[in-house]
């Protein structure tokens, strides 16, 4: 990725050297927004100061790819390329492009900030604050509540409505589940027709909004997700018992894109797509609600929904993560593993009357540094 990169844009490569779409020199404004939210998953999860440090040039050019392109009068990405995920149409002021540079401007500039750049963090924020407020002011469309593709069209995509409920660029609480209901107008009995890619169900743009559903904590709803696709994917007579189909026609069978460049062929449809696997992020950070957030920084914030015990755990370079909860009668009680060194921070999504950590009453301020930490909360309203 950065061997490819742009030397005088910053823009990243739309696919790796050994792709017909890299010899052909196509190239993506959504795929170079989505490195710029790699990167800094990467490098929250692994910790790598030293890789940080290595590459910040190639970070800070990536950014000012983005920086250079948002229209300084409406204060959105105009996009230029529409290469993307097999959707159709794009182009314009695309909401997509727009909660994904919002994003990627809003996660690189807190870490610019963890590694004391302090005038870039600040300038990246500032931008990332002038999208959301331009998104909303150009592109919610308050009678169907969600966000349409661009400004010239009455089409609400699935792609950008997801990503922007996930990424928090609804203004409040009121807007995020307005959006999150709405989204399920798109639902047959195996889950989302998208339309930006009609008579098509995407596991891929699908799983962006079960973890869209979890952000707004309407944890049902992700759930209910979850169960109609993936689990169709796994018992279907039709798949192959795995969850890893490129995508679906809407009537579940493997004709996706029948229409859209696959002429109808089941045998192109790939059955070992990775980007099928959001639900197992989604179960461990967003349900489970163990989460790195930050540079060495953690989120413990447990969603129960119509569940009421929860076991998880995962291991990143500089040490194990764990947690397990059981919620009844008003009551938590959680036990939180983390590594020496981090920081973190608990939300819960419920009023409760006390909660202790550690054998001492919260005031809801961070976790100083982690290792055990066991919670028990009362009187909460779950």
């Amino acid at each position: 990725m950065f061997y490819h990169q742009n030397s005088t844009t910053g823009r990243f490569p739309y696919a790796g050297p050994a792709t017909r779409s890299f010899n052909g020199r196509n190239t993506s404004d959504t795929y170079h927004a989505w490195n710029l939210i790699s990167i800094f998953n990467y490098a929250i999860f692994t910790g790598d100061e030293a890789w940080v440090r290595l590459h910040w040039d190639n970070i800070t050019r990536g950014i000012d790819y983005v920086l250079v392109d948002l229209d300084s009068a409406v204060g959105l990405h105009n996009q230029s390329t529409r290469y993307d995920w097999g959707r159709q149409g794009a182009g314009g002021y695309n909401s997509a492009l727009n909660a994904l540079d919002y994003h990627a401007l809003s996660t690189l500039s807190s870490l610019a900030a963890s590694f004391e750049k302090v005038d870039l963090a600040a300038k990246w924020a500032a931008a990332a604050a002038r999208i959301k407020t331009a998104y909303n002011a150009y592109l919610w469309d308050s009678d169907a509540s969600l966000y349409t593709d661009n400004t010239t069209t009455s089409l609400h995509p699935q792609d950008g409505n997801t990503l922007a409920l996930l990424f928090n660029l609804t203004n409040d609480a009121n807007q995020s589940a307005a959006l999150s209901a709405a989204l399920t107008a798109n639902w047959n009995k195996i889950g989302p027709v998208t339309p930006e890619l009609p008579d098509v169900i995407s596991p891929f743009i699908s799983g962006v909004e079960v973890l869209a559903h979890f952000q707004a904590h309407e944890t049902a709803r992700a759930l209910d997700l979850i169960r109609r696709l993936w689990g169709y994917l796994l018992d279907s007579p039709l798949m192959t018992g795995s969850t890893f189909a490129e995508g679906l026609a809407a009537n579940g069978s493997l004709y996706y894109r029948g229409a859209s460049g696959y002429n109808y062929d089941p045998a192109y449809t790939s059955m070992s797509h990775s980007w099928s696997s959001a639900p197992t992020i989604a179960l461990t950070t967003k349900l489970a609600g163990l989460e790195i957030t930050g540079w060495r920084k953690w989120t413990f914030a447990p969603q129960s929904g119509p569940l009421h015990e929860v076991k998880s755990g995962f291991h990143s370079p500089f040490g194990q993560f764990k947690v397990e909860w059981v919620v009844g009668n008003g009551t938590m009680r959680a036990t939180v593993d983390t590594p020496v060194g981090t920081v973190g921070e608990m939300r819960l999504p419920w009023d409760c009357e006390s909660v202790i950590v550690n054998g001492l009453e919260w005031s809801g301020d961070s976790l100083e540094e982690g290792n055990h930490l066991e919670a028990e909360a009362t009187g909460c309203q779950v």
